[in-house]
């Protein structure tokens, strides 16, 4: 995989992630894995000869849930350096485990950009966050371990206009000093996360979910800024 991946004119930058310049654009490729072979955020070494010496993935806890909820996409492009055009079938991470991993991403390295992703996803998902709750609420990881931790997580994030969570989304979208948008910003991403949030437990079959504290939560009103 790694003189593959050399071969297409990528060079090493960190061992789980490549880059190149495509039409003056950067293009990266990250691996990714989940294992306990090696700590959540240091680099795994698969022993395998069809990887190559210098391949390796980043630890992400909770990464192994796509593989049992994801949706495929086929995807037409043209091939680098003028392979041709070419189509393929790619899985994507569907919708439950993407707002877990995302959530654990801003928890661990809290970055603006995974929040404003999170929040962006949730609010254009169908007809908004309520259609994006009812759909995470059919997932078959819905009553994960990893998947109840993370859902509590997203909860105290977002659990008003204060938290980290809506601060960091409206830092990511505001124009410095405008705080009236501010304001409004950090009152969107804490709405959308309620109605999310709301609408996903209205759904849950409650005696698969026996082990988790499911409490509907208060309807949100205007803070005082």
């Amino acid at each position: 995989m790694e003189s593959n991946i050399r071969a297409a004119g990528f060079s090493w930058n960190a061992s789980f992630q490549w880059k190149r310049d495509i039409d003056g654009f950067p293009a990266t490729i990250e691996f990714l894995c989940e294992t306990t072979a090696v700590r959540p955020g240091a680099i795994f070494k698969p022993k395998c000869e069809s990887t190559g010496s210098g391949l390796g993935a980043f630890n992400v806890p909770g990464a192994q849930l796509v593989a049992s909820d994801f949706r495929v996409r086929t995807i037409e492009a043209e091939r680098l350096d003028g392979g041709g055009w070419s189509r393929v079938e790619v899985r994507m991470a569907n919708l439950l485990p993407y707002t877990v991993l995302k959530i654990l991403a801003f928890q661990d390295r809290h970055e603006s950009k995974d929040v404003y992703d999170l929040i962006f996803c949730l609010l254009n998902f169908g007809t908004g966050p309520d259609a994006a709750g009812r759909e995470a609420a059919q997932s078959p990881i819905v009553n994960h371990e990893r998947v109840l931790g993370a859902m509590r997580l997203l909860e105290d994030r977002f659990a008003d206009t204060f938290q980290d969570g809506p601060i960091a989304y409206a830092a990511f979208l505001a124009e410095p000093g405008n705080g009236e948008e501010n304001a409004r910003l950090r009152q969107e991403a804490v709405a959308t996360v309620r109605v999310f949030l709301n609408e996903f437990r209205s759904k849950i079959d409650v005696p698969r979910m026996a082990s988790a504290a499911i409490t509907p939560l208060k309807p949100l009103s205007p803070p005082s800024l």
